[in-house]
């Protein structure tokens, strides 16, 4: 028993080091320019941005998705203009889509703020509305992860 628990451990952490070394190793290259580990680390970073708004969204935390918004502004200009990160030519148009969506949806959860501190009657409930604001901006971070990525899996937190 005590043997397998090791060879299933060692197959484990063999497993887990060979996946972090071909993460490490990715490159993204192709028309339009080129990339390396850099893309993952740019998948990740929005990848963790966009399940914090997700995560804030979803409690109707309107305070919260504002922070996350503003949080995501900088990333996406950096991935929109290919100042911090070196990607691939359909990721940048991709960051582009996703900064205007934010902005817009960083107006409409601005206006949704002040409505609620307003407490106007007849409001459906934040968390409603909050999704409702950034849903066309969590699907282009979500199309921008897999651009970044060009078929590899999410990367882990």
């Amino acid at each position: 028993m005590r043997s397998k628990l090791t060879r299933a451990l060692t197959v484990l952490a063999t497993a887990a080091s060979v996946a972090l070394a071909g993460v490490g190793v990715a490159q993204a290259s192709g028309p339009g320019g080129n990339g390396s580990s850099s893309t993952t680390s740019a998948a990740a970073v929005v990848q963790t941005m966009r399940d914090a708004l997700v995560a804030r969204v979803d409690k109707g935390d309107v305070p919260g998705a504002q922070a996350s918004l503003g949080e995501l502004a900088p990333v996406l200009t950096d991935l929109a203009r290919g100042e911090r990160y070196v990607i691939q030519a359909q990721a940048k148009e991709t960051a582009v889509t996703a900064r205007q969506e934010n902005a817009e949806a960083r107006q409409g959860v601005d206006e949704l703020a002040a409505r609620v501190e307003a407490q106007q009657v007849g409001l459906p409930p934040v968390s409603a509305l909050l999704n409702a604001l950034v849903q066309r901006l969590l699907i282009s971070l979500s199309s921008l992860v897999n651009d970044l990525l060009g078929g590899l899996p999410v990367p882990a937190g």
